[in-house]
């Protein structure tokens, strides 16, 4: 069987041969609104001179940048992982042969996270607020520009935590994801800031109980209970009035209806009043509280859930997480385009597994979804 390609950086030098032929296995975690977080297990073997080879003679300091790219059989080099070495966990056991070290690394987050700060950003949106802080650390940065945007004379945006939990902070409220990622060549990260791309070119199928299956299993959960609508009512101290929320989710339907409103439809005739909820912490200004109740909208209308096991070696290539994929062979309300928002990838004796969530809004079909593309006709990104 066809085995995975893999290389592995430490400060922009490649491992040689012979420290790469003591790598077991690893895992890559990567998601919206996570760390990312690689762990790469070693076998450890000590020497004459009682020196254990990776442990006492490697390249792992703190702070070192570690870099992973990945070929699923098949397919092409993918730059899986970037980021910081954060933890070294050895184990020793009798027989010595099963002794190995972890080196686990975070992505470039865990810069954002390491420190505590107060910051104002007078005269800014979420947006510019986000941007300054990619900046802080020299971070490429993608982003939307959030659409409300706080006068220096009227409100001042204020942040006291740690740059990761206020840039997830802020994303959250305006139905942003945020997270990194390494380019496809350089493996230089990425700062993302914006709404989940649902309608970007979908990734190759994943196929189960079909012609060329790559799915070893998979299952969903429809969630009938959750918000179809947010409203909002706040009062706005500088003009002296009441203001109310009157926008809906501009988020795109991945099917044929909203199934939140379905489902609401259902709760209404089962006799509830509907399925609202109010939106608690928006800012009191009509901007940035109707950008508040879109934004959290989208997060509650995304009520399917698909988890799943994928052979990357039969879908020849890596799913990856933060864009949209197909899903086929789960009958017609179920086999539809779904938006990944989380996947891990693991290796193991030279096999490799990738299990995964991913999200919809909606069941059914739109009618221009383009089914049966495979890996090998997906550039790699």
């Amino acid at each position: 069987m066809p085995t995975p390609r893999f290389s592995i950086e430490v400060d922009g030098t490649r491992l040689p041969a012979a420290t790469l032929g003591r790598v077991m296995g690893f895992e890559v975690h990567e998601g919206d609104g996570i760390i990312g977080r690689a762990v790469i297990r070693f076998r450890l073997g000590q020497g004459g001179d009682g020196r254990y080879s990776v442990l006492d003679d490697g390249p792992f300091l703190p702070g070192a940048a570690i870099l992973l790219t990945l070929a699923a059989p098949g397919g092409s080099d993918v730059t899986l992982f970037s980021g910081l070495l954060v933890s070294l966990r050895p184990h020793f056991e009798e027989p010595e042969a099963n002794s190995y070290l972890e080196v686990v690394a975070a992505d470039h987050a865990v810069l954002l996270a390491a420190e505590d700060r107060a910051a104002s950003y007078p005269d800014a949106a979420d947006s510019d607020a986000a941007a300054e802080i990619a900046q802080r650390y020299g971070l490429a940065f993608d982003a939307e520009d959030t659409p409300s945007r706080l006068a220096a004379d009227d409100m001042l945006l204020i942040q006291r935590a740690d740059d990761w939990s206020f840039l997830r902070h802020l994303a959250a409220r305006n139905g942003y994801v945020v997270y990194f990622e390494p380019d496809p060549v350089s493996g230089a990260p990425t700062c993302h800031f914006h709404p989940r791309r649902l309608e970007d070119t979908p990734q190759a199928d994943l196929t189960i109980l079909r012609e060329a299956p790559n799915l070893g299993w998979i299952d969903f959960q429809i969630a009938h209970d959750r918000p179809e609508t947010r409203f909002a009512a706040a009062i706005d101290a500088v003009a002296k009035r009441l203001i109310r929320s009157d926008q809906r989710s501009e988020a795109p339907v991945l099917g044929e209806g909203l199934f939140a409103t379905q489902a609401a439809d259902g709760l209404r005739g089962a006799g509830a009043g509907g399925a609202a909820r109010h939106l608690r912490g928006g800012l009191p200004r009509d901007a940035a509280l109707n950008a508040h109740a879109a934004g959290r909208m989208a997060e509650d209308h995304l009520v399917i859930e698909a988890r799943g096991g994928l052979d990357p070696a039969l879908y020849r290539g890596l799913l990856r997480a933060h864009r949209p994929v197909l899903i086929k062979g789960v009958g017609e309300r179920l086999s539809s385009s779904y938006y990944v928002a989380e996947v891990l990838t693991t290796m193991q004796d030279g096999t490799l597994r990738q299990s995964f969530a991913a999200l919809s809004n909606a069941l059914g079909r739109q009618g221009s979804e383009a089914f049966g593309q495979s890996a090998e006709e997906v550039a790699p990104a």
